[in-house]
């Protein structure tokens, strides 16, 4: 039971510091930098990166997996 008041006296007393302290000027953050639009095709575009190459990588894998198993099949069966 100590341990988790502790653990809850860890957590809470920095978020007591901050909750005292001066609002700041929050004007600078409305210019954007980078649009929207373009954080958003990146991040598709990052997404079926990953993805095309999680299915490239998983079909060498099995291409390489079955030319394995039929090399197994070929001495099973006596095959040189």
């Amino acid at each position: 039971m100590t341990r988790f008041l502790a653990a809850g006296a860890a957590f809470l007393l920095p978020l007591l510091a901050y909750a005292d302290a001066q609002p700041e000027d929050l004007n600078r953050f409305k210019e954007e930098p980078v649009s929207g639009g373009l954080l958003l095709i990146v991040a598709y575009f990052v997404m079926w990166l990953v993805l095309a190459i999680f299915v490239a990588t998983t079909a060498l894998k099995q291409a390489r997996l079955e030319t394995e198993l039929r090399a197994l099949e070929d001495r099973l069966d006596g095959k040189p």
